[in-house]
């Protein structure tokens, strides 16, 4: 029964049980693919820094029963699309797998008045895939599916028969990069993913290029699709890829629409699993929103979800 919960503002000396719950709970779902990274397991020094800087800013909280710690949760308020919001990533929530589904929706029910008393309408985590059951919680309590990271070993074999024409992007290709990147950005505004992307200019599609691989799919000479990838120079404790790792990141990729199901995803794709492999990059990233239908489908072929973050939009009038 959840009565037998209590919830308190984490401390200090919580830190160390709070690490070791959710290093079983990492292990137990984040240790079945190469893909994933394993530096988090031994390496928990960035996750106890950013517990403690949670609970400087009154941010953490702890659930317990006869005093024994059973699970936390933390959080970071930004702004999402010009709304006040709440994001607890993955670092930022752990529960022993035995109590998990009444001690998570304790927490959040503890915590969540608290936001709504802020008018923090837009409430937003991120979980572990393959944790079935913590997802139906969330599905529960209103969530609903928004991103998947999803990771791969560079060394998979991507067996490609080229039928079009791809080449890194260079200097002067950055005019028709800009219009296919706009194009992108239109498709993402439509139905059914509804997604307000970032307009780049045309000098920031010259630095992309510049800083970055870029690559571009011809056929004959009209550009139809592109792929991005760069290099992390640091680890990520909020997405969880590590150091030396190739991302998808940015601009990503876009294929036009009459050129979609025709094997131009893979061929650009292996592209970019070529140069990961000789550059010793030995992982690759990639995200996706689970509402980009061709993405979706697309990415799961090659790439593991590890991690899936959900969304919740509370009725803005709760207040008055």
């Amino acid at each position: 029964m959840v009565n037998k919960y209590i919830t308190t503002k984490m401390q200090k000396s919580d830190i160390i049980q709070a690490v070791e719950i959710w290093t079983e709970q990492y292990k137990l779902y984040c240790s079945n693919s190469k893909s994933f990274p394993s530096k988090w397991i031994n390496n928990t020094k960035e996750i106890e820094g950013f517990l403690s800087k949670k609970i400087e800013d009154r941010a953490a909280i702890v659930v317990k029963s006869d005093n024994r710690l059973l699970g936390y949760l933390a959080y970071d308020e930004f702004p999402f699309n010009g709304e006040k919001s709440v994001f607890c990533p993955l670092i930022a929530h752990a529960v022993i797998d035995e109590y998990k589904e009444e001690a998570y929706a304790f927490l959040y029910k503890s915590i969540s008045r608290d936001w709504i008393d802020k008018n923090i309408f837009n409430h937003m985590w991120t979980i572990n895939y393959n944790d079935n059951r913590l997802r139906g919680v969330l599905f529960d309590l209103g969530f609903g599916s928004y991103l998947i990271d999803a990771f791969a070993c560079a060394n998979y074999g991507i067996v490609s028969n080229s039928v079009y024409k791809i080449r890194k992007a260079q200097f002067q290709d950055a005019e028709i990069l800009y219009d296919l990147v706009e194009e992108s950005r239109e498709y993402y505004s439509s139905a059914p993913l509804f997604l307000k992307r970032e307009q780049y200019s045309r000098n920031d599609i010259i630095e992309i290029i510049q800083k970055s691989n870029v690559f571009l799919a011809y056929e004959a000479n009209s550009a139809i699709g592109f792929i991005n990838v760069s290099v992390s120079q640091g680890d990520n404790i909020i997405d969880l890829f590590v150091n030396n790792c190739g991302l998808i990141d940015e601009i990503g990729a876009y294929i036009k629409p009459e050129y979609r199901g025709k094997g131009l995803g893979k061929e650009l794709l292996k592209y970019v699993f070529d140069y990961c492999n000789n550059n010793g990059i030995e992982g690759i990233h990639v995200d996706f929103e689970t509402a980009n239908l061709f993405a979706n489908k697309f990415w799961r072929k090659f790439f593991n979800p590890m991690l899936l973050s959900l969304r919740r939009t509370i009725n803005k009038n709760i207040n008055d």
